[in-house]
């Protein structure tokens, strides 16, 4: 990567909050502030228990705000540029002797999680342009080959039955 392109966040894109009764506090959120209901549980799941997904521009962002009554679920998202990046990015995390809890394929992003020294909950991920209602966590390995973990996304995208990806599209339209 050149100098322009250093492996760094882009941004924090989302949060994950802890609810009592996400889809309550989903509610809220929708009518005060005027975010989309874009996904989510009203029901206990086994992955994830009851939960809600809002975002405030769909096509761009597959969410803004996770809402988790799962209280280990509350975390904070940044983004990277690119699938090369979250990849560089996932080493270096290591290499700091920091360990990861999980890395999943989303779907709508490639995701993996960590906690800073303080405990709190990291997410870095790059959004695929997969359309993929949340939540979806299928595990993935981020140390397989790019192509491997292309691949994964290109399947997932299949089953769906949505195009990949033109949001996940590199710069230069390398997908």
């Amino acid at each position: 990567m050149s100098k322009q392109q250093t492996t760094h966040v882009i941004g924090v894109h989302h949060v994950g909050l802890t609810a009592r009764d996400p889809a309550a506090l989903a509610a809220f959120y929708r009518d005060v502030l005027g975010l989309e209901v874009v996904g989510g549980s009203t029901t206990d799941t086994p992955d994830f228990g009851a939960s809600a997904f809002l975002s405030s521009n769909p096509p761009e962002e597959s969410h803004d705000l996770a809402l988790f009554a799962n209280p280990a679920f509350q975390h904070t998202a940044f983004k990277v540029r690119s699938l090369a990046h979250l990849r560089a990015m996932y080493q270096r995390v290591l290499g700091r002797g920091v360990p990861v809890k999980m890395a999943f394929n989303h779907g709508a992003s490639l995701a993996f999680y960590f906690e800073d020294p303080e405990g709190h909950l990291l997410e870095v991920y790059w959004p695929t342009g997969v359309a993929c209602r949340q939540p979806h966590a299928d595990p993935i390995d981020l140390t397989l080959s790019e192509e491997a973990v292309r691949r994964t996304v290109r399947e997932l995208a299949a089953q769906a039955g949505t195009p990949s990806a033109p949001g996940g599209a590199e710069p230069g339209g390398r997908w």
